[in-house]
């Protein structure tokens, strides 16, 4: 797998910037980290719609995939959710994702307030809900 930035490594997240992404659950098993996400889309994503007037992005609800066929390494934050506006979990964003080269060759980090996670050679999955606007 080639280095690079994760939107142009991944196809799925072309559009999407994790990092103003809201992660509002993670659920994380032997080979897969799934986060639940409101899910920040910028206008060269397919399922772009402007912008709410006092928002930056268009924001989806989505579900992020992220698997291995080798064991995830996660270490989950011991510090506790925030609660957002509406009353849900609140778990910050995923701060990064980057090729983690000190830790093997195809190794990617992700990070954010959630935790911390190593995945190598991952595959990547965004699925977002259908649309409520009209």
């Amino acid at each position: 797998m080639e280095g690079g930035k994760h939107y142009e490594v991944f196809s799925d997240l072309v559009g999407v910037v994790l990092e103003d992404s809201w992660v509002l659950d993670v659920d994380v098993s032997a080979t897969a980290v799934v986060f639940k996400l409101e899910a920040a889309l910028a206008p060269e994503h397919p399922a772009y719609q402007s912008a709410a007037a006092n928002e930056t992005h268009c924001y989806r609800e989505a579900t992020l995939t992220v698997r291995s066929g080798s064991a995830i390494h996660v270490r989950r934050s011991t510090a506790p959710f925030a609660t957002d506006a509406s009353g849900e979990p609140d778990y910050g964003h995923i701060d990064t994702l980057h090729l983690a080269a000190d830790h093997g060759p195809d190794v990617w980090e992700m990070t954010g307030d959630w935790g911390e996670a190593l995945v190598r050679q991952p595959h990547v999955d965004l699925q977002l809900r259908a649309s409520t606007r009209g």
